[in-house]
C-alpha cells in the first residue's frame, strides 16, 4: 500500500515552494545550531554538577544515585547531538539543492528527512523516559514542524521536476475524420 503526501503548493499560504524551502533551510540551520549548543551547555552544566558535588553529595541522594542520573542525562544529551548534527548536515544539502534547483539534492533530503523523523520519535521517547514530559513536548512540536517542511520539500522537488521534464508533443491527424480521401476516387 502507497502512502502519497500532500502536495503544497505555496509554503505557509503565500510564499512560493522553492523560497519556502530556502527559508526551511535558513531555519533549520538556525535551529540544529542552537541546540547543538544549548546540549553542549547542558552536558557542562551536568558535569560541572557531578564534580561539585563528588565529595560533598546531598543529603537525599547517594553518590550512586547522582551517576546513574549524570549517566541517564549524557546518554539522551549524546543522542540528541547526534540528532542534531545529522539534522544540520541535511539542512546544508537542502540549501545547496534549492540554491542550484536541483531535484536530486532536495530528494536526497526528503529522504533523509523520513529517516530523521524516525529518529526523532525515538528522541521522544528518550527524553520521555530520561529528561520528562516538558521536553518531550518541545521535540513533539519540533517534530510536527520537521513533517510540515518535509513536505514543503517534497513540493518542492515535484514541482522543480515537472519544470525540468521535457515538452511532450503529440502527432495530430491532418486529416478530419469521417473525410479520409479515397484512393480509387
Amino acid at each position: 500500500m502507497v502512502f502519497h503526501l500532500p502536495r503544497f503548493t505555496k509554503c505557509c499560504c503565500c510564499i512560493p515552494l522553492r523560497i519556502g524551502s530556502l527559508l526551511i533551510g535558513y531555519l533549520s540551520i538556525i535551529i540544529s545550531c542552537v541546540a547543538l549548543a544549548s546540549i553542549s551547555w547542558l552536558i557542562y552544566r551536568v558535569a560541572s554538577f557531578v564534580e561539585n558535588n563528588k565529595d560533598s553529595p546531598s543529603t537525599e541522594h547517594t553518590q550512586e544515585e547522582l551517576e546513574h542520573h549524570a549517566l541517564s542525562l549524557y546518554l539522551s544529551f549524546s543522542y540528541s547531538i547526534l540528532v542534531f548534527i545529522y539534522y544540520l548536515i541535511i539542512s546544508i544539502i537542502l540549501l545547496y539543492g534549492a540554491h542550484l534547483k536541483n531535484p536530486k539534492y532536495l530528494r536526497i533530503y526528503f529522504k533523509a528527512a523520513l529517516y530523521l523523523l524516525v529518529l526523532a520519535a525515538a528522541m521522544v521517547v528518550v527524553s520521555c523516559v530520561f529528561l520528562g514530559f516538558i521536553a518531550a513536548i518541545l521535540l513533539l512540536i519540533w517534530s510536527f514542524f520537521l513533517f510540515i517542511c518535509t513536505i514543503v520539500v517534497k513540493s518542492t522537488t515535484l514541482e522543480l521536476e515537472e519544470e525540468n521534464k521535457p515538452k511532450t508533443y503529440e502527432m495530430q491527424s491532418l486529416y478530419i475524420t469521417g473525410r479520409i480521401p479515397s484512393a480509387y476516387s
